[in-house]
């Protein structure tokens, strides 16, 4: 069988600062989640208003 040779792929001209934006929103959404397990572990987290 004969195998098809495989073209370069072209992108926009936004697609590299899409991508930087993705990985961005990623770091932030990671943060937010270890900030949240630190609360919880350390006992500091809660129903807002009762502590």
């Amino acid at each position: 069988m004969k195998s098809i040779p495989e073209m370069p792929q072209l992108h926009e001209p936004w697609y590299k600062y899409g991508v930087a934006f993705l990985c961005f929103e990623i770091l932030i959404a990671v943060s937010v989640c270890a900030y949240s397990l630190f609360m919880t572990f350390h006992g500091l987290g809660g129903f807002p208003g009762k502590h």
